[in-house]
């Protein structure tokens, strides 16, 4: 775990976040809970995965913290398609060549989460396998609420499989962050809030 952990850290580019105990910490594609594991502060951990089966072990995985059974997109709703390939962690809201199964799930915004929770937002991580900017479009009332986004913009995004880097950097710049950081090979650029 501690490997893996040290991995996660490093991909997410989390060197040039200084944490303090509390912080707020939303984690859009939670997988495992493995991203939960890389802070050694004591954080506040919102959690969000879509994959029933991938959530039962974030569940298991991430005890007494905020965890939610959801995809988050630019809009909340009910039964929309979503594209399981739990095994290699691809599954999206994206159709994709490779999926095991077509399920329906429910979605929520950025915006409408940061409003449940009413503070200063830390970091927020998007791997959303090319799903990054459609949830990004769901943060506009909130955005200046958050520090830091880190975003995987690997070649993931739909049937092309294509990256995000381009439209998650313009639509963020725009807006008053600035790209503090990239990592290769997996393409993940972290942002941060100038008006921070």
């Amino acid at each position: 775990m501690a490997q893996r952990t040290k991995q996660l850290s490093d991909a997410y580019l989390l060197k040039n976040i200084e944490l303090e105990d509390n912080d707020i910490i939303i984690d859009i594609g939670a997988n495992n809970g493995d991203f939960y594991q890389c802070f050694k502060k004591k954080i506040q951990y919102y959690g969000y995965e879509p994959s029933p089966v991938v959530f039962s072990n974030l569940k298991y995985n991430v005890e007494n913290q905020n965890i939610f059974n959801l995809g988050v997109s630019n809009f909340d709703g009910n039964d929309i398609d979503f594209y399981l390939n739990d095994e290699n962690g691809d599954s999206s809201i994206l159709p994709i060549s490779d999926y095991t199964k077509k399920i329906s799930i429910s979605t929520t915004t950025l915006d409408k989460e940061i409003d449940k929770i009413q503070k200063k937002i830390k970091l927020i991580k998007l791997e959303a396998e090319g799903f990054e900017i459609e949830i990004l479009q769901g943060l506009k009332k909130y955005l200046n609420h958050v520090e830091y986004i880190t975003i995987d913009c690997g070649f993931e995004r739909g049937i092309k499989q294509e990256s995000t880097i381009a439209q998650c950097s313009n639509y963020l710049i725009k807006r008053n962050f600035e790209m503090i950081d990239f990592g290769v090979p997996r393409i993940i650029a972290l942002f941060k809030n100038l008006n921070i």
